[in-house]
């Protein structure tokens, strides 16, 4: 395949994924819901460890509870969207697929190679929540308004603390934000705005079965 026809094949996905972009979406409304209260879940985890256990998360215990959740959202989305492709009846590396995760893979793989730089919770937060918002935005141009709207408000959420965190999190006389308290975020964030999404999603009526798209799936 030459350079041109490589490009002309992806013009052609771009511009059918443009055209389905009311039903076309990388996260699933099923998958925000679970997500959402799996991020809740790691809130609680937390709040145990500080009130039961009377010892709060280490760091690295936050950062596997968190990953944890990650890799269980994951795992949802990739059986939701399979089960979606197949009623469509598409593949599920399908072209769209592909495009995709193209799109969202530079800021996620950013995101994942300073979590392991970074060493503490808050800034850790803080960037999932900056490049989660990223990745959403890099798919604008084929993805549906409500995940354009949750990718703004990731984003523009993460732009919001960078600057302000101590002043939040960091009263005068207090030393760095407990995992509790980043738990905390992480819940209204990926908790709250996942339910929200799924809520509109669901209230719009844009979860739904549609005709595949003619679109190659060889690209």
């Amino acid at each position: 395949m030459t350079e041109s026809d490589y490009a002309g094949r992806q013009l052609r996905v771009i511009r059918s994924l443009m055209e389905r972009a009311t039903i076309y979406r990388s996260l699933s409304a099923p998958t925000a819901l679970v997500g959402g209260l799996l991020s809740f879940g790691g809130f609680a985890t937390a709040y145990y460890a500080k009130h039961n256990r009377h010892e709060p998360l280490s760091p690295n215990q936050f950062l596997i509870v968190w990953l944890v959740i990650l890799g269980l959202t994951c795992f949802t989305n990739l059986v939701f969207l399979s089960r979606g492709a197949a009623q469509r009846g598409e593949r599920f590396f399908s072209a769209g697929m592909k495009c995709a995760l193209m799109s969202v893979a530079p800021a996620f793989l950013v995101a994942g190679a300073l979590t392991f730089m970074v060493h503490r919770p808050i800034l850790q937060a803080l960037l999932w929540i900056s490049f989660y918002g990223m990745g959403l935005l890099a798919t604008q141009h084929f993805a549906p308004r409500s995940l354009i709207a949750l990718g703004w408000a990731f984003f523009l959420t993460g732009c919001g603390l960078l600057p302000t965190w101590k002043h939040l999190f960091m009263p005068p006389g207090h030393g760095e934000p407990s995992a509790l308290v980043v738990s905390g975020l992480m819940a209204a964030t990926f908790g709250g705005y996942h339910l929200a999404y799924a809520a509109v999603v669901w209230a719009l009526g844009e979860e739904r079965v549609v005709a595949p798209a003619t679109v190659p799936d060889d690209v």
